[in-house]
């Protein structure tokens, strides 16, 4: 009798050892789940080359977004096949707020319409957090090598030289190649596409003479415009921009009534984000984008804030791959 019980006394104390070691150890699981978001270093994933506009929007907004979190916001450029791999990069992160992306609309709108094994959903695979920024495009040329000023005067230049006048992209799928295609149906004119690893080769090779036209952003674009290397044909824009009065839009330059070239960028992270998390980087972008100092530098660099609801962006990003879904079947554009 004595024997039983010390054995019920030693298996007692046993159960009390393991419940106490695993208190121990759980106690500081349990205060990190419970620090407030976010408690350490934020990597901001950018899937493009340094230079390009998602690159020069993260450097304005980082260090803003980093006071206003209370923690480093690190940007981390991941650039290759056109920013899927730097995205992909972040579907496959955990889901604890503290990999994000900053996408695009090629990332987010293009990639999975046109890409037939594109590695992920935008709306399956990542968390919509905020729309940011809309992208003022322009046409330019190298003035050595295309001698007109006006887009009216390319498209009859185009035309007279089909299939040599060169465009080029930061790579298939790009905005700037689903931009050139669509002006190409739309004045029945044929060009031939070179595409880049990235924007800023693009723009090298452009300013060099080894390629004749781009669609690009507006604040890259006209640096290289105002030194004199390119010559700006049009926005592509529905209105003027407001920082280039002078310049016509695409559109009313050449009497193609609703032609109308703009890109986007947005804030997303993987998915399963927990909605407290979303809702506190929701409101950080968007009180950093309304302070007048962050938003007069993202003007200057050609970039619109247009920041807003999660909801809204999700929707947004559902009307944009269904927009461009149907460009690219309609004028057969496939990536591999």
């Amino acid at each position: 009798m004595y024997s039983s019980l010390q054995r019920i006394r030693r298996k007692l104390l046993h159960g009390a050892a393991v419940l106490a070691m695993a208190a121990s150890v759980g106690a500081p699981l349990a205060a990190a789940a419970a620090q407030p978001y976010p408690s350490q270093v934020i990597r901001l994933i950018v899937p493009f080359s340094p230079g390009g506009a998602v690159d020069v929007y993260a450097r304005i907004v980082a260090p803003a977004l980093s006071k206003e979190l209370g923690q480093g916001v690190v940007v981390d450029n991941r650039p290759g096949a056109s920013g899927i791999i730097g995205t992909e990069l972040v579907a496959r992160a955990p889901a604890d707020g503290y990999t994000l992306v900053l996408g695009n609309i090629a990332t987010l709108g293009i990639n999975p319409v046109i890409y037939k094994n594109n590695p992920f959903d935008p709306l399956k695979q990542l968390t919509p957090i905020s729309k940011t920024v809309n992208v003022n495009y322009v046409l330019v040329v190298n003035p050595g090598k295309v001698p007109v000023h006006t887009a009216a005067e390319l498209i009859t230049y185009a035309r007279a030289h089909p299939g040599t006048l060169s465009y080029a992209s930061s790579g298939t799928g790009s905005m700037q190649q689903m931009a050139a295609a669509l002006f190409e149906a739309r004045t029945q004119t044929k060009m031939l596409h070179v595409p880049y690893k990235g924007t800023g080769a693009a723009i090298g090779d452009l300013v060099a003479g080894h390629v004749d036209m781009i669609f690009g952003d507006q604040g890259t674009m006209m640096a290289q415009v105002k030194a004199g290397k390119l010559t700006v044909l049009g926005v592509g824009g529905l209105k003027r921009a407001a920082d280039y009065p002078d310049i016509p839009t695409i559109a009313e330059a050449t009497n193609l009534p609703g032609f109308e070239v703009i890109a986007w960028q947005g804030l997303a992270g993987p998915a399963g984000l927990p909605a407290d998390i979303v809702e506190r980087l929701n409101r950080a972008i968007n009180k950093v984008q309304a302070d007048k100092d962050i938003h007069a530098k993202l003007v200057e660099a050609g970039l619109t804030p247009d920041a807003g609801s999660a909801e809204d962006f999700r929707s947004y990003i559902g009307a944009e791959l269904q927009k461009w879904g149907k460009v690219a079947n309609d004028l057969g554009i496939k990536a591999d």
